[in-house]
């Protein structure tokens, strides 16, 4: 399936937020908010009502008529048209994508199509933080896939999120996510964004926030208090998306990394900082 190229709505969106020239569309899903469910809505409740009842009266009223024998025949077509209306409501369309499971990349951001015909412009500069959230998933002990989520703010409680899910260990197909792509620009433009400024701080002698941690030359700045750096024995990123600071005596303290805002920013500062930070995989 490939993705379907920028439309006037999208093109509109991107000119009006000047994103710049258009480079090429990916196949992802994207939502404001969380990712909504892929599955497709029912017939509305009377419609169903309507032809449930039309299915049974008139067989109902062929036998009283005519006979039980045509009565039962006519059982046939009503009741099969029902599943068949039924049965195209529920399934997907197998020869086009939804707009929610593609996006449009652009010089300076993204252009995301709803599924009511409008199109959300996300240019990069107006994106104030990044959440991650990439956890590889097993059955049984064996991977089975790697599922990508990233939350882009843009300000206030508007948000867009864009994510997918990746068997990363067999050869891609066509109709599969190019969401580990995407990602990758996603981090490359997260880090241009939030590391020179964060680069400048620390030079300056100045804490850098990320949500409620924070982090300068002097050490680590904990909910729980400030750990210097020459206390601190251990700091890991487990394979299982989990930051773990261990310090002198029985201090510990974790977090996961997708509450952490820019996260890998933050993960290279601390890598900086603290030379013996290490990252385990699952």
């Amino acid at each position: 399936m490939t993705v379907p190229p920028p439309g006037d709505v999208a093109t509109l969106a991107a000119r009006e937020a000047g994103l710049g020239v258009y480079l090429r569309g990916f196949r992802a899903q994207h939502s404001e908010g969380e990712l909504r469910s892929r599955r497709r809505s029912l017939l509305p409740p009377p419609v169903v009502l309507l032809l449930g009842v039309a299915a049974l009266a008139v067989p109902v009223l062929a036998t009283s008529e005519v006979g039980v024998g045509l009565g039962v025949s006519l059982l046939v077509l009503p009741f099969g048209v029902l599943g068949l209306v039924l049965w195209q409501s529920c399934r997907a369309p197998a020869a086009a994508l939804r707009p929610c499971e593609y996006l449009y990349l652009y010089e300076r951001g993204l252009v995301v199509p709803g599924e009511d015909g409008h199109a959300r412009a996300v240019p990069w500069r107006s994106v104030t933080a990044m959440h991650q959230d990439v956890t590889r998933t097993y059955v049984h002990g064996g991977y089975t896939g790697t599922r990508y989520y990233y939350r882009l703010l843009t300000g206030g409680r508007c948000e867009v999120t864009v994510g997918g899910f990746l068997n990363e260990e067999t050869v891609p197909k066509p109709s599969d996510s190019q969401i580990r792509e995407l990602a990758q620009i996603v981090l490359d433009e997260t880090v241009r964004r939030a590391m020179p400024p964060a680069v400048t701080a620390l030079e300056a002698g100045q804490p850098v926030a990320f949500g409620d941690v924070a982090l300068d030359g002097e050490g680590i700045r904990l909910p729980s208090g400030t750990a210097p750096w020459e206390r601190v024995k251990h700091c890991e990123l487990r394979g299982d998306g989990l930051f773990v600071v261990r310090t002198a005596g029985v201090g510990r303290w974790a977090r996961e990394s997708k509450e952490i805002p820019d996260f890998p920013v933050f993960w290279a500062l601390v890598k900086e900082l603290f030379p013996h930070a290490r990252e385990s995989r699952r």
